[in-house]
């Protein structure tokens, strides 16, 4: 038996689609000078292959896997994108803002400058950035007739043009982007160690363990209550102690009876206590005078890990010093991530609404802490795939209206639809957990895979033309690409250590939000030997991805 691997490719998209996807993160997963190239890359160059080999895909994969990125975007965004303002959201917002419009004007510009055909300017504004939202912004576009297609080129061919040029700047815009980050420091004379220790000194950012810091995982002990603490309520050595006190009484045995503990309970002779705190804060116990007993009733407590989503009003904007977690729930912070990025724990960093909270204690004692500052995650396990389609269907909808002044037509498109629909689904999630339900993991699946039915499809279709472009415009689009991914951060750069005064650490950071460059955090963070860049990142890529949609909209249609 025969098997032509080629004409059953051929034959098979669905077949070709995941072969695509398959050997794209292979290709993904290798390293060059200690840069992986990840997988939005390797699928992308696969399916350039394919596509230079006279393979294609039908248009539903592309538009299918973009419609589930791009609404995952406005999911995931939704949490924080309100709450943000709140906090440095101005600033941040400004920054995002000046970046893309720098970005977007200057490709305008570009495109004309160096006669490029339509749609080349759209793929290299968003090849250049990385942006993956801007290049569904810029397809979507003309796929839904917002932008009209100029006489001579057909619309197939303006949407490879498009592909054409996202693939041809995106790898320089990934590679020149983190080369920036790492040596524009040097360049400038700034020592991002120090600066980054700085704004950790002026924040509070890495003291107080007292929140809950990495290194305080809790363990529970049981103590004989010293002769003289004997006749004291516990609010009384609350009191006295408040230096120390970084535990939470559990239980109290008193003879042969066991008890809660209650602030206005009076210690008696022979009384023995159950202590959940941190390995230091038990030392200090013993310090005081507290004898360490073998009590089986009083050690008999689950310590677990549980991920809380912050969402209630009076938690959001408060730090974790404030909450004082260790004394008035027994519960340690030991991981904090917002917007998908890990950020410094501190007792002196406020919370906002979607936080993600990893937090260590006693089980019914976490699920008192997971009450008052939301609910955790793990018990939301089913997806609302009701309202996931419904928030499909009406951020498609939405994209379909548009306003007509003469001759002119605006409207949102197809991403702008599903992308404020999800922002306005993931806000509301965060208010109400049981509403349109799509847990962490559930998101990640349909937004990479979103993105990988995308990517392939726009590898292979673009590969056919992309040849010829290289040969043809190939160094025209390459020499833009580099002005625009490394112009719009300098102008952002100065923007924010001029305008903003911001911290030159955090100001990298934020750049590399602003360009949606995840690698390029990743150096910056290395460099600064501190996760305090990631604040600014944090801060500025939920904003980004916004913006960077309808810059992609807004390419085609000027």
């Amino acid at each position: 038996m025969e098997i032509d691997i080629l004409a059953l490719l051929g034959e098979n998209p669905m077949l070709l689609i995941f072969t695509v996807i398959g050997f794209g993160y292979l290709l993904g997963d290798i390293r060059i000078a200690g840069v992986q190239a990840g997988p939005v890359i390797g699928v992308l160059l696969v399916g350039l292959l394919f596509g230079h080999l006279g393979f294609s895909l039908p248009a539903g994969a592309s538009s299918f896997g973009f419609a589930l990125f791009i609404f995952g975007v406005g999911i995931q965004a939704g949490p924080t994108f309100f709450s943000a303002f709140a906090a440095d959201g101005a600033r941040y917002i400004a920054l995002a803002a000046v970046v893309a419009m720098t970005a977007l004007g200057l490709s305008i510009a570009l495109t004309h400058l160096l006669g490029l055909e339509h749609g080349f300017g759209a793929g290299l504004l968003a090849g250049a950035l990385t942006s993956t939202p801007t290049l569904a912004g810029a397809q979507d576009a003309v796929n839904s007739g917002i932008a009209a297609v100029p006489e001579g080129l057909s619309r197939s061919q303006v949407l490879e043009n498009i592909s054409v040029g996202y693939a041809i700047t995106y790898v320089f815009g990934t590679v020149g982007m983190i080369l920036a980050v790492r040596f524009f420091p040097r360049l400038a004379g700034i020592d991002l160690r120090a600066e980054a220790a700085k704004l950790a000194r002026e924040r509070g950012l890495g003291r107080g363990r007292r929140g809950g810091g990495a290194g305080s995982l809790p363990i529970v002990r049981a103590y004989r209550i010293p002769d003289g603490l004997v006749g004291k309520t516990v609010e009384q050595m609350r009191s006295e102690h408040s230096g120390e006190r970084r535990g939470k009484a559990l239980k109290l045995r008193r003879g042969d009876r066991l008890q809660d503990v209650t602030p206005d309970l009076v210690a008696e002779a022979g009384d023995r206590v159950a202590m959940i705190a941190g390995i230091p804060d038990h030392q200090r116990l013993r310090e005081l005078g507290f004898e360490e007993v073998l009590d089986p009733d009083l050690l008999n407590y689950q310590v677990t890990t549980r991920e809380i989503i912050v969402t209630d009003p009076k938690t959001v904007g408060r730090t974790l010093k404030e909450l004082d977690m260790p004394a008035e729930h027994g519960c340690f912070a030991t991981r904090l991530t917002r917007a998908s990025i890990d950020l410094p724990l501190s007792s002196e960093l406020p919370l906002q609404k979607g936080d993600r909270l990893e937090v260590v204690g006693e089980r019914s004692n976490l699920l008192g802490l997971a009450e008052r500052f939301g609910y955790i995650e793990r018990d939301i396990e089913k997806t609302d795939l009701a309202t996931f389609a419904f928030g499909m269907i009406g951020g498609i909808l939405l994209g379909l209206v548009s306003l007509v002044f003469g001759n002119l037509a605006f409207g949102l498109g197809t991403a702008g639809g599903l992308l404020i629909v999800g922002i306005l689904v993931g806000y509301l999630g965060s208010v109400m957990p049981t509403f349109g339900r799509v847990p962490a993991a559930a998101r990640f699946v349909l937004m990479e895979l979103g993105l990988m039915l995308f990517m392939a499809s726009v590898g292979v279709n673009a590969g056919g033309g992309v040849v010829e472009a290289m040969t043809s415009v190939g160094p025209l689009i390459i020499l833009g690409g580099i002005l625009v991914t490394l112009l719009p951060a300098l102008v952002g750069y100065l923007f924010g250590s001029r305008v903003l005064g911001l911290n030159p650490a955090l100001l990298l950071g934020s750049i590399t939000g602003a360009m949606t460059s995840t690698p390029a955090l990743n150096v910056v963070t290395e460099a600064a030997g501190s996760a305090v860049p990631a604040l600014g990142y944090a801060g500025t890529y939920t904003f980004a991805n916004v913006l960077l949609t309808f810059a992609g909209t807004m390419m085609m249609v000027l």
